[in-house]
């Protein structure tokens, strides 16, 4: 009986190692095939027609964002004005912190309200949105130390009304 456990055991053992050769020799095969092929065929760059790349520091130098921080909230209810409009003032190189909704869609006007003690900045975002600094129903001062942004802008049902914004949309 002992015999016959040793020769499944050797049969075992020999099955093993035929396994094992055929994968030892799989890897010899492919090292041998990368380390004596040509590589892949690169061609050569045709340096006349190449195209002027910038760098970011040169786009930025071109088109630098301005200091002024602001948060846009969507205060009419219709979906997506306050990317739409974030997106705007970001292609007017205004830095939009955020765009959510606000606290309800019941905004009739458009309102800018400056939380910051610097007036530049409310009025670039003004002259941006074609709005006048002395329109009460339009521009709020709000002074708040606390809070994160310089203006925020919540977009009321009269978006439509405001000039670039409009055209804004309509170009989309």
């Amino acid at each position: 009986m002992p015999k016959k456990k040793v020769k499944s055991r050797n049969l075992f053992l020999n099955i093993l190692i035929i396994i094992f050769a055929f994968i030892i020799a799989g890897f010899v095969y492919s090292f041998a095939k990368k380390t004596f092929s040509d590589g892949v065929n690169i061609p050569k760059p045709d340096l006349a027609n190449e195209q002027s790349y910038q760098t970011a520091l040169e786009l930025y130098e071109a088109n630098p964002i301005s200091d002024i921080t602001i948060e846009v909230l969507n205060g009419c209810g219709e979906k997506g004005i306050a990317g739409i409009t974030a997106d705007f003032l970001r292609s007017e190189s205004i830095d939009v912190l955020k765009s959510e909704n606000a606290d309800n869609f019941d905004y009739v006007k458009t309102v800018l309200i400056q939380h910051s003690d610097d007036l530049n900045n409310l009025k670039t975002v003004a002259e941006i949105l074609d709005l006048n600094i002395n329109d009460s129903e339009h521009i709020i001062f709000m002074p708040e130390s606390d809070s994160g942004v310089d203006l925020t802008l919540i977009i009321g049902s009269d978006y439509r009304t405001i000039k670039p914004l409009r055209l804004y949309i309509a170009n989309l």
